[in-house]
């Protein structure tokens, strides 16, 4: 079953109270940047500095506190200080949110809290980001697959009845029935019809769908189902920081929530804002612009990704760097780019940071 926006199987869950409450991590690790080098992930802190040596052959980046990483073949997490707070038992793990992370042990997923006690049963195929206090999950039904809506508690608040579903965002979760996919609320109610051939998540109060199947156009839409952007774009991104990136023939724009153009410029790519700057790429080498379409930091990057807390990771040459917003290199560009961990980094903090309930 295709599934929507998945972050390595993340999941997002609100905890309720319970006889005991439970023990949480609250420590900031903003400071802890995964990196690799020689092969291998450790972590770096804000001024560079490697607090956590390159030892994993696999390792993920740290939330609430915590980090996957792979020893021996098996998922286990770390702390801050590289110490293996839960056991690495797992054949997969993903990160810490809201207290809890997906585990999967064999072929089905559950999950765990923090101090790595099975809080929910592995009996899914498949697990989506709690929002809202509800994630989506997979279960097989005879032959088929069909997802539905658990609590934090494991329970069925949405019984399992769509032929796919992702996350909850802004209130609204996609779902799919058929051959085409609308939105419920958390009651499970359909509030915007199954009618589209794909459905993005809300961001910024508007979501991108596509209508008239695989080669259809693309446009946005409210949470009444009103299309306030036409489908007129062949390809679009989600809207960050109130722009999107969308495609008309060989070239993209940037439109505000209105559809206009931000700026009266083309682009050869997409491309996504973060704390009021988007990485551009001109003659091959990537920049930093801002909305009004100055280039703030000039092209000489070989790839950028996003700002977050005022810094972002660039490549040069084959390594990995963090500049901050004058595009000075704080963090000297000495570790090995991977593009897997900075697809990581730019979909967890452009998916779930900002819309962290």
């Amino acid at each position: 079953m295709r599934r929507l926006l998945i972050l390595l199987l993340a999941a997002l869950t609100v905890c309720t109270a319970c006889q005991k409450e439970e023990k949480k991590v609250v420590r900031d690790t903003a400071d802890r940047f995964l990196v690799k080098f020689n092969g291998k992930y450790g972590y770096c802190d804000r001024g560079g500095t490697t607090v956590i040596p390159p030892q994993f052959d696999y390792a993920s980046i740290f939330s609430e506190g915590l980090a996957p990483v792979r020893v021996n073949g098996k998922d286990g997490y770390i702390d801050a200080e590289g110490k293996m707070v839960i056991p690495a038992s797992f054949d997969s793990a993903s990160i810490f949110l809201n207290g809890r992370a997906p585990v999967r042990k064999g072929d089905k997923w559950g999950y765990i809290d923090q101090t790595g006690k099975q809080v929910i049963d592995a009996d899914y195929l498949a697990t989506f980001a709690f929002m809202d206090g509800l994630a989506a999950v997979v279960v097989s039904q005879g032959s088929t697959f069909k997802a539905g809506f658990i609590d934090n508690k494991g329970k069925f608040v949405i019984k399992p009845q769509f032929d796919d579903a992702s996350q909850f965002s802004e209130g609204l979760a996609p779902v799919k029935i058929g051959t085409k996919f609308g939105y419920i609320d958390k009651s499970g109610k359909m509030v915007v019809p199954e009618q589209f051939f794909q459905a993005a998540l809300f961001r910024d109060g508007l979501a991108m769908v596509k209508i008239n199947g695989k080669f259809g156009m693309v446009g946005y839409i409210d949470k009444s189902g009103t299309m306030v952007v036409p489908a007129q774009y062949s390809e679009g991104t989600n809207f960050n920081d109130g722009v999107a990136a969308v495609r008309k023939k060989d070239t993209w724009q940037l439109i505000d929530r209105t559809g206009n153009p931000i700026i009266n410029q083309e682009f050869g790519s997409p491309t996504i804002f973060t704390e009021g700057l988007a990485p551009i790429m001109v003659k091959g080498k990537v920049g930093y612009m801002d909305k009004q379409g100055n280039m703030v930091i000039k092209p000489q990057f070989d790839a950028g990704s996003i700002f977050v807390n005022g810094l972002a990771p660039v490549k040069v040459g084959e390594k990995c760097g963090l500049i901050d917003k004058t595009g000075k290199m704080v963090i000297e560009a000495r570790f090995e780019w991977d593009q897997r961990s900075i697809d990581q980094y730019t979909h967890f903090n452009t998916h779930f940071v900002a819309n962290k309930q």
